[in-house]
């Protein structure tokens, strides 16, 4: 299996257990809406999350790099602004960097591989705390050494799905649990990079 898919996996054991555990399943004190969800519709929502995971290429592991003794994790950055349509739906503009060390050298430096997305997403409360997001947008990748040289690799089309569960949960901000994966397609949709992590979100509304 490959780690992209282990990231999966084990997102989607431990997010029904988490939830349960929080017991924020029934309808909350107070609450307007059936079953405990807040009543963030018409409110602005932003945030950001910061993962680890991994990157592939064409189903060839990128994260062979050279002259490493060691294998790079994906380091993953994103950050996201629209508002709630309704106490389970959210449109969002969101954007997304993942990064990792393609290629390491003693004299040069590092060489780094970026992929990222500038994308409109959805994202839907099928529970009070559990959330389902799906987006599509711009993608770009490129390659640095250490920053003085800067390769542009193309542009294409960006696609993300993305799973969570909220580990704080209340009306104005929810700390989660979520795994993200996104696909970058370039030349012609004929190359594939694809980037999965497992992070945590911090988010307002």
């Amino acid at each position: 299996m490959k780690p992209i898919n282990r990231l999966i996996v084990l997102l989607l054991i431990i997010a029904p257990a988490l939830a349960s555990a929080q017991g924020y399943y029934g309808p909350g004190p107070g609450s307007p809406y059936p079953s405990g969800f807040h009543h963030r519709m018409g409110r602005l929502a932003w945030g950001f999350s910061v993962g680890l995971g991994g990157m592939s290429d064409n189903g060839s592991n990128v994260t062979s790099c050279d002259n490493c003794n060691y294998n790079p994790a994906t380091i993953e950055f994103d950050g996201h602004i629209g508002g709630m349509l309704s106490p389970r739906f959210a449109l969002l503009f969101e954007v997304q960097a993942n990064a990792q060390t393609i290629h390491s050298d003693a004299e040069n430096g590092d060489t780094i591989l970026t992929q990222s997305v500038a994308m409109v997403a959805g994202q839907y409360w099928l529970t009070p705390i559990f959330w389902i997001k799906g987006g599509i947008g711009l993608a770009n990748l490129q390659s640095s050494d250490g920053g003085y040289f800067s390769q542009d690799l193309g542009n294409g089309v960006g696609i993300l799905g993305a799973i969570g569960v909220e580990l704080m949960s209340s009306r104005f901000f929810a700390l989660d649990l979520q795994g993200r994966i996104i696909e970058g397609s370039y030349n012609g949709l004929d190359d594939h990079v694809t980037s999965g992590t497992i992070g945590l979100g911090f988010n307002w509304y």
